[in-house]
């Protein structure tokens, strides 16, 4: 097993200004109802959400009277049910999209971590056991490589607050542990900061990570401004992305999607006024970080993104108002 060390990689630092873009305003250009069968709340859901190649979205529904107990369901672009994926015995919502709609999730059998495939009709197939890195963490990300490797970040909690990362293969055998810059530097200020420990923890337990079009993992740590890292599937950091919100004083909302070469961010707008509290969305060059849009969404335009397509940009919102739906939202 290798570890990375600056030496190895070419590391493309860019900082994203969404200032430099005219800020537009997000409004529903439609609607589609969504089916739901079950003792579910359909208002209620975990984050993060999933989307695929297809454009198919997956939410986790969490049911009335429990904490996080419910299932992962994909439904179609439009609004059909597809397939209900079992959570039981998951890490809350952890799991992530395969390639031809199956999904993964990491359970504990309390001697080891499992990683369960499900196939794409929902169906679970198989587990295998994980070996453990050099240093162990709990999984708080997943990610699936289009070669079938899998990304995993989380936190270490004992002895000690520290981030890590690995990258494993389809047999539950570590590729190679990821050492991220960034990560350091949140490690240190847990340290340091017991007023500002919880928030610093946040950003390595509420990161995303998801599967871009381009065959690479980002993986965004929920830092202030939140830092995207592209990886590769050996293990490699090919590209380091800031990007700021384009509302100021918005925090990442674990909205992450990455498309023909366009990295899109959710953030949730946080003032005062009821009328800003609502989300945002940076669209940058995925391999340089330039700005190449910014957005606020209408009030009417509210909820966690499941999609995002460009040419022109459209965002797919999971919304309940009368009942469950998606938003398709475009600029006005």
């Amino acid at each position: 097993m290798n570890t990375i060390t600056p030496a190895f990689f070419t590391l493309l630092f860019v900082s994203a200004i969404p200032g430099v873009a005219q800020t537009k305003v997000l409004v529903a250009k439609s609607r589609v109802p969504i089916s739901v069968v079950g003792d579910y709340s359909p208002g209620n859901i975990a984050l993060p959400t999933a989307c695929d190649e297809q454009g198919r979205f997956y939410v986790k529904l969490i049911k009335p009277g429990t904490a996080m107990a419910g299932s992962l369901f994909r439904w179609s672009s439009k609004g059909t049910m597809e397939a209900e994926f079992d959570t039981t015995g998951a890490f809350i919502n952890r799991y992530a999209v395969r390639p031809g709609g199956g999904v993964i999730m990491i359970h504990s059998d309390g001697y080891s971590k499992l990683l369960d495939n499900f196939g794409p009709d929902g169906t679970r197939d198989s587990s295998v056991a994980l070996d453990s890195p050099p240093l162990p963490f709990f999984p708080s990300q997943l990610a699936v490589f289009p070669s079938g490797e899998v990304l995993m970040s989380g936190m270490q909690f004992h002895p000690g607050y520290k981030a890590a990362t690995a990258v494993y293969d389809s047999t539950g055998h570590v590729v190679k542990q990821v050492t991220l810059d960034g990560d350091v530097e949140t490690e240190r200020a847990i340290d340091k900061d017991t007023s500002g420990q919880q928030q610093n923890k946040s950003a390595i337990n509420q990161s995303v990570a998801i599967t871009g079009d381009d065959g690479l993992v980002y993986l965004m740590r929920a830092t202030s401004p939140p830092t995207v890292y592209a990886i590769s599937a050996a293990g490699d950091v090919v590209r380091k992305i800031v990007v700021r919100s384009p509302a100021g004083g918005g925090v990442s909302d674990f909205g992450i999607r990455v498309v023909k070469n366009r990295l899109a961010v959710q953030f949730r707008r946080n003032c005062e006024s009821d009328s800003c509290r609502t989300s945002a969305y940076s669209v940058v060059d995925a391999t340089t970080g330039k700005t190449l849009a910014a957005y606020v969404a209408d009030e009417e335009v509210s909820g966690a993104m499941v999609c995002y397509a460009p040419d022109p940009d459209r965002f797919f919102i999971f919304s309940y108002h009368d009942g469950p739906e998606i938003v398709e939202a475009q600029p006005k």
